[in-house]
């Protein structure tokens, strides 16, 4: 069966950032499961995946503007280390949730810190830089009756909804 519209598709895979580094992988993960066609995807890693096959293996490479776009200064921020009471100790590399404006929540991590201001960042880690995806085919199924209405893939034990 190929991967089309309303199949249910598991891959292994590798993600590379644009040196080569290995960012994760399905040995971490376990194997990326989705409903194709529902947006759930890059869009071109989706495009990419139309039409092959168990057993298909093949690379992906797709453009920062194609993967996570580019970096948006806007939403690079500094801000005073008393916007986070009753966290001690800030560090690079930590995450936390903002409410934003518009009542929107966004995930920021931590670029810089000193004594007085965080730098926080909500672009995706990997805004603006180019990405490779190794892909290997390992299921094509047609979506349940129960997939589509949920509009995901549910794993071989099933889905809940709380």
């Amino acid at each position: 069966m190929k991967i089309q519209d309303k199949t249910v598709v598991a891959c292994n895979f590798k993600l590379y950032d644009q040196d080569n580094n290995l960012i994760d992988s399905s040995d971490n993960e376990g194997p990326l499961m989705y409903l194709h066609g529902m947006g759930e995807l890059l869009p071109g890693l989706e495009v990419a995946l139309s039409g092959h096959e168990v057993g298909d293996k093949f690379e992906v490479p797709l453009s920062a503007d194609d993967a996570f776009g580019d970096i948006d200064e806007r939403l690079i921020d500094v801000v005073p280390r008393s916007s986070f009471p009753g966290i001690d100790v800030i560090e690079v590399g930590m995450r936390f949730e903002t409410e934003m404006e518009d009542g929107s929540v966004v995930l920021v991590r931590v670029i810089d810190v000193d004594d007085k201001t965080v730098t926080v960042d909500g672009n995706h880690e990997l805004a603006g830089r180019d990405i490779r995806f190794d892909l290997e085919v390992i299921e094509v199924r047609q979506a349940t009756e129960t997939e589509l209405q949920h509009g995901h893939a549910h794993g071989a034990d099933g889905h809940c909804h709380g």
